[in-house]
């Protein structure tokens, strides 16, 4: 072994350790990780085998992502190519290389260091709790592991059958549960996997895949809301519900898991000195009393400076009784679910336009410090020929963007456009300068023409149910799927 006299070494290591697993070289880099190395300091990985390309890959991406110079990273061997490591540092600073005949009888590679390209955050860190009271992986994916209050949500996160569904992902293998994903991402556009990726990849790699831990929750504690969205359904509106169950001659159903047992709630509040996210849906989430509850309860015991909230209102109600709390979280991120705008808004979401905008700009107005809020749309059928007045609304407010994709009820979603109406929009949004629309064009381009007869049904549907005619409101894009 050289003396590597001439350096300051801050560790050496047999690189055959870190190529065992996937985060094994991420972890190394983040156990070493300093705000500032001096000229001399190395990090010193060595090996007497062959490097294949995909290991000096895989190490340019650990230190990229962990933020470490790669001019402190030593690589030394009889076998490894200077050359080679050049090439592959894509004109970024290079890692230093020594070929050495003095290393020798080091422990062989294994190739299980290559992270699966289906890779998702979310099944080591992160649960839903749906209306129903359904555990399942995300808000996304369908696989369900359990109900509470039946099921501890402990017994779900550290049992086998999340362990399996883990695997899954680390075999690279894209589980039919999360289809609405990898639908998403072959279409070319950004799915829920990819969001919470970018976001989340270096704690994953870091901490997380060795340990998994819940430190997210997505609460969904029922269906009680004042709206009635023709994208919704009753197991998220109670409104819903009720105009539901009038039609088809059923009783009403009602999904308040959080108010009718205290069982999953009171575990909650043991999981939260550890939780760090979470997210809080409904129904409407500032009209459900065990959330309002529990965000009392982070407050009073002093967790909640370490919490990020996450909230997605119909922007129906003004959350008087939560700014008082707000202050003492970390960070509190409200999303908007707001479409369209004006009687279109109405038409398609609910309530009183003039009602949403109020409350919204009001918030706004606040500027409160440790709060951002968002406009997050369901971009469909019925709002995508309008977005450019809904992105010039959120403009004026200064509020960003962050689109989803309706994939339910089928007939609403973009991939049931007549080939009239992808002409139609292709041609207002052509020099669009919004990012996400290149991608909504393209993939809009790519699917193959629909007869837009569903839609028309369903929408005359809702029409005839509520007392409300789609022509009035949506004139120009009524009139090129022909609805009369």
């Amino acid at each position: 072994m050289p003396s590597f006299q001439q350096y300051n070494l801050k560790c050496n290591v047999d690189v055959a350790v870190l190529t065992h697993s996937p985060q094994a070289a991420y972890e190394f880099f983040q156990a070493h990780w300093m705000a500032e190395y001096q000229p001399n300091d190395r990090l010193v990985l060595y090996s007497s085998h062959k490097w294949p390309d995909t290991l000096i890959e895989h190490l340019y991406q650990a230190t990229s992502l962990i933020d470490i110079s790669n001019c402190f990273v030593l690589l030394a061997g009889p076998l490894i190519n200077k050359d080679q490591v050049l090439q592959m540092s894509n004109g970024n600073d290079t890692f230093e290389v020594l070929v050495t005949e003095d290393i020798n009888d080091t422990f062989p590679l294994n190739d299980l260091y290559v992270l699966s390209k289906s890779i998702c955050p979310l099944p080591w860190t992160h649960l839903e709790i749906k209306n129903q009271g359904e555990i399942r992986a995300c808000c996304i994916s369908t696989k369900h592991f359990g109900e509470v209050p039946d099921t501890p949500i402990h017994t779900v996160f550290n049992g086998q059958e999340i362990k399996n569904f883990r695997q899954e992902f680390l075999n690279n293998n894209r589980p039919d549960e999360c289809n609405a994903c990898w639908r998403v991402e072959d279409q070319g556009l950004t799915s829920n996997r990819l969001r919470h990726l970018g976001l989340l990849k270096k704690d994953l790699l870091t901490k997380y895949m060795s340990a998994p831990e819940i430190v997210s929750l997505d609460l969904k504690p029922g269906n009680t809301c004042n709206f009635k969205c023709r994208i919704c359904g009753p197991k998220s509106s109670s409104q819903f519900a009720q105009e539901y169950s009038k039609h088809n001659g059923i009783p009403i159903q009602s999904y308040n898991w959080a108010e009718s047992s205290t069982t999953t709630i009171n575990e909650i509040k043991d999981l939260l000195p550890n939780i760090t996210n979470l997210d809080l849906y409904g129904g409407e989430p500032f009209l459900i009393k065990p959330l309002t509850e529990l965000i009392e309860y982070a407050v009073n015991t002093g967790v909640a400076s370490q919490l990020r909230l996450h909230y997605n209102s119909n922007g129906s109600v003004f959350p008087t009784e939560l700014l008082k709390h707000w202050p003492h979280f970390k960070h509190v991120d409200i999303h908007f679910s707001i479409d369209n705008i004006g009687a279109r808004f109405e038409l398609e979401r609910g309530g009183k336009w003039e009602e949403v905008n109020n409350n919204i700009t009001q918030l706004v107005n606040l500027n409160l410090p440790n709060v951002k809020i968002s406009i997050m749309p369901v971009i469909s059928m019925m709002n995508i020929y309008y977005l450019d007045e809904l992105l010039s609304w959120a403009n004026d407010l200064r509020l960003p963007i962050n689109a989803l994709y309706l994939s339910r009820p089928a007939p609403f979603a973009l991939s049931n456009l007549t080939h009239e109406a992808k002409k139609l929009i292709v041609n207002k949004f052509s020099n669009s300068t919004w990012p996400e629309m290149k991608q909504i064009l393209r993939f809009i381009q790519t699917q193959a023409d629909a007869d837009g007869k569903e839609f028309v049904k369903l929408t005359q549907h809702f029409d005839t149910l509520r007392g409300q005619n789609f022509f009035d409101t949506h004139k120009e894009f009524a009139n090129i799927i022909k609805i009369c």
